[in-house]
């Protein structure tokens, strides 16, 4: 592995550290939103070789296979659920979107400041502080998944070089 490609995996592994210093410093809003785009890059990345753009089915998929509570926790992610609050959150920074209206049976996620998620029928109260604990576990998964899956980590390494890179900028 070249130096440019170990830089690129190491960005992915910034980013988790990025999500968690947002959240530490505060910024609930801006942490609940960056912790959506982790999921949107993670499921790029992971997408089939034959396709360039990533659907709600990867996007589910992606987080049906890594995205896990913990044990205790009353909910555990459904990737159904989880992309309709994507949508809700990126689309119209609220808790309800069009998946919701149309199918009563996708929950609709609420937040709060604290650890532990609260679940009613319709409604998930997603603890923050779990929800982006949990994402950089499943980004963390993720990235073993690809050092042990040859086959993954092809598929992924050509998409690194696309994620949105930072370069630092000497002041005259």
């Amino acid at each position: 592995m070249s130096a440019e490609q170990a830089n690129m995996w190491d960005g992915l592994v910034q980013m988790g550290k990025e999500l968690k210093r947002t959240h530490a410093a505060g910024c609930m809003s801006a942490a609940l939103t960056f912790a959506y785009v982790c999921i949107d890059t993670m499921s790029y990345l992971s997408l089939p070789s034959e396709k360039s753009h990533q659907e709600r089915s990867d996007f589910m998929s992606w987080v049906d296979t890594y995205l896990k509570g913990e044990p205790s926790q009353p909910y555990q992610y459904h990737g159904l659920d989880v992309y309709a609050a994507r949508c809700a959150v990126l689309h119209a920074f609220s808790s309800e979107a069009e998946l919701h209206r149309k199918d009563p049976g996708v929950r609709l996620f609420g937040y709060h400041d604290g650890g532990r998620h609260v679940s009613h029928p319709h409604l998930v109260l997603i603890g923050i502080a779990s929800f982006i604990d949990d994402i950089v576990g499943a980004i963390e998964a993720f990235l073993a998944a690809c050092r042990d899956d040859a086959a993954l980590r092809a598929r992924v390494e050509p998409r690194l070089v696309k994620v949105l890179q930072t370069f630092p900028i000497q002041a005259p």
